[in-house]
């Protein structure tokens, strides 16, 4: 990414986090893959999506109308999906692509879904759910749990339980109930489409492209401490060892307790001896 486009980036999400916009930041991370998308054009088209679904609601709508019609609209009738066939394609991450292939993963989908219903009057928000991305509705009682990667199925207490189970397995504790539902600020949710990318180039050992994604993460994530280990591991694999040196020193003055710690110390005494011997 262009030095221009990566400080607008970075200025875009230092705003306040009410300003941020969920749609534009998303586009703005494909910008990484696209440089030359146009943001604009994809916002126009979220834009008359919203209409397109305005225009059959029914009068003075109540909520349930207006999250019936978008179900309907968005899956049934124009057939966005989860791609459960190929979920780590990088393609799913990337906002562009969503709307032109109508297939993302949660993360991606549940964007759009919120950014619809903003335009709607919905107040939907986003849910950091373990495993998988969700959006809430809050009401007078409580919460209306959605799933979009699922057509935007509402999801019960047991549901999220299920869930629950199923991600953490034995391992399940009480503890993972506290905060469950809580809302995602829009900074994270766009610092969480970053990471999935890293991960994701990080496990097909594209090193160069998840470089990038580290570098954001690194400056605008508050976990320091992983964003350096995983960035310190991108370095090494490319070779740029005072770099890994350096954020694997940074990594542990964050986390020297950290199970990873043992192993990055060897590492560390490692690469001061390359250093030692190319300098």
């Amino acid at each position: 990414m262009e030095n221009s486009i990566k400080k607008e980036f970075e200025q875009f999400l230092r705003q306040p986090d009410e300003n941020i916009d969920l749609a534009e930041g998303a586009l703005m991370v494909a910008r990484m893959e696209y440089p030359d998308l146009d943001v604009n054009s994809y916002l126009d088209r979220i834009h008359s999506l919203a209409d397109e679904i305005r225009n059959r609601l029914p009068e003075n709508p109540n909520a349930g109308d207006t999250l019936t019609q978008l179900n309907r609209t968005l899956f049934d009738e124009l057939g966005y999906e989860g791609n459960s066939e190929h979920y780590y394609d990088p393609k799913n991450s990337f906002l562009n692509d969503v709307l032109e292939r109508k297939l993302g993963i949660p993360i991606s989908l549940s964007i759009l879904y919120i950014e619809l219903g903003k335009e709607l009057g919905l107040p939907l928000a986003g849910v950091a759910f373990p495993g998988h991305f969700l959006v809430k509705l809050e009401i007078d009682d409580g919460a209306i749990v959605l799933d979009p990667y699922f057509g935007g199925i509402s999801l019960s207490e047991d549901d999220l339980e299920d869930r629950l189970q199923e991600f953490y397995g034995d391992k399940l504790k009480k503890s993972h109930f506290y905060g469950l539902l809580a809302t995602s600020s829009n900074k994270d949710i766009i610092v969480r489409v970053l990471r999935n990318l890293r991960n994701l180039y990080m496990q097909n050992e594209n090193w160069a492209k998840a470089l990038p994604m580290a570098d954001y993460i690194v400056s605008l994530d508050s976990d320091k401490s992983d964003a350096l280990k995983a960035r310190g591991a991108i370095y090494n694999e490319l070779e740029c060892y005072q770099a890994a040196l350096n954020d694997f020193q940074a990594y542990l003055k964050t986390s020297p307790n950290d199970k990873a710690a043992q192993y990055i110390r060897a590492r560390i005494m490692e690469l001061a001896d390359i250093c030692r011997h190319i300098s």
